[in-house]
């Protein structure tokens, strides 16, 4: 029988659940009587930080902290957050919080040479201006760099690839850091290659990877890695720049992705899709057609991926439990618990999703008891 993690409910540190469960989160102003002023952060525009921002905001409004949401500029699937904060910003009647018309801050486009400078101006700014009671920071360079500079406000950061692992906190369970939070998922990726791995019982797994320290990051290579030696398989590695690194030549990257692809057709008899950021969504079916075409299965890191080609991922789909649980740390540290005090981790439930064009097109039968428990089976459109 195949093992898999499906049913159960998100997993939230038991004194995480112990604290929440007692702790008075009804909304308040600062002592003066004014609303709390909130800055945003994020190394780029991404669905997972939208997704993140705009569950996070629905949370506080149901938490009482924010009297209106309607008409919150958020689809499904989006990448801008930015027309989400810019409507925040203009909401002259919340008493509780004001989120800065000018604090809205992103790494989009820089390259990674000039992200030191642009945190150090960042990280300055919001210190000297005192116009900021916490900042919201999504994504894992973004974090990186702002904490490098002595960032003076309290930070919330989320939707990292691991914060730990990253630098922008010091331990898993608790951050460490009196000023800094970071919502936890420690055994995401590994989850996902376990279950992989349960499936296919492969011998070799092939991952592309960018060879930089954020390149190993997105891919979640050192979870790769770990359970690669609990399992005894092998892991071999192909080398590709992420997409920023080829300036206005995206569509270099896409063929440099193709061809490393078809390389591992020759060594693996698996793959794990880890993450690219900045890729195009519409290139995954052609760099993952080499590996369809020699029946080798593909799981895929994102969600997204399995749309395009890759044939399956246990990814989360559901922000809501993870924007409830920031948003509650929000609140927390807001009314004055240290942010070290604060449990980090939640472990969303997770979704496992299967696509049944390529399943086909690969000769692989899912047997019936991971059909049972898939949350989605997808026929991309031709």
């Amino acid at each position: 029988m195949i093992w898999i993690r499906l049913i159960q409910g998100p997993l939230v540190s038991q004194s995480y659940a112990q604290a929440t469960a007692s702790s008075n989160l009804s909304p308040v102003t600062t002592a003066s009587g004014t609303p709390w002023r909130i800055s945003y952060i994020e190394s780029r525009p991404f669905a997972n930080y939208a997704a993140t921002l705009a569950n996070v905001i629905t949370a506080l409004h149901r938490m009482g902290w924010i009297k209106s949401i309607e008409g919150l500029p958020y689809t499904k699937g989006q990448i801008d957050s930015q027309i989400i904060w810019d409507w925040l910003a203009q909401k002259k009647d919340e008493p509780y919080l004001k989120f800065n018309e000018d604090g809205f801050y992103t790494f989009d486009k820089l390259k990674n040479t000039e992200y030191d400078a642009h945190a150090q101006q960042i990280t300055q700014k919001i210190n000297q201006s005192k116009n900021s009671d916490l900042v919201l920071i999504l994504g894992t360079d973004s974090a990186k760099e702002i904490m490098k500079h002595g960032l003076k406000v309290l930070a919330v950061s989320m939707s990292t690839s691991n914060a730990f692992q990253a630098g922008i906190v010091k331990g898993a369970e608790f951050s460490g850091d009196d000023l800094v939070w970071a919502h936890m998922d420690p055994y995401r990726y590994k989850r996902q290659v376990d279950i992989f791995y349960d499936i296919f019982k492969f011998k070799t797994l092939g991952i592309v990877v960018d060879g930089d320290v954020a390149g190993r990051s997105f891919a979640a290579i050192d979870n790769v890695l770990e359970v690669a030696k609990q399992c005894d398989f092998q892991v071999v590695i192909e080398n590709v720049a992420q997409p920023e690194k080829y300036g206005k030549n995206q569509k270099q990257f896409a063929i440099d992705m193709e061809a490393a692809n078809a390389r591992l057709t020759t060594k693996a008899d698996a793959v794990y899709v880890g993450l690219f950021i900045g890729s195009d969504p519409k290139q995954p079916p052609k760099t993952l057609s080499p590996l369809v075409s020699k029946k080798i299965p593909a799981f895929a890191q994102q969600a997204n991926d399995v749309n395009n080609g890759a044939l399956m991922s246990l990814a989360r789909q559901n922000f809501s439990g993870v924007g409830n649980f920031g948003a509650k740390a929000i609140i927390r540290i807001l009314k004055g618990e240290l942010p070290s005090k604060i449990s980090q981790i939640y472990e969303n439930s997770p979704n496992i999703i299967i696509n049944l064009d390529v399943a086909k097109e690969i000769g692989y039968r899912p047997q019936f008891e991971l059909l049972l428990g898939a949350d989605q089976t997808v026929r991309p459109p031709k």
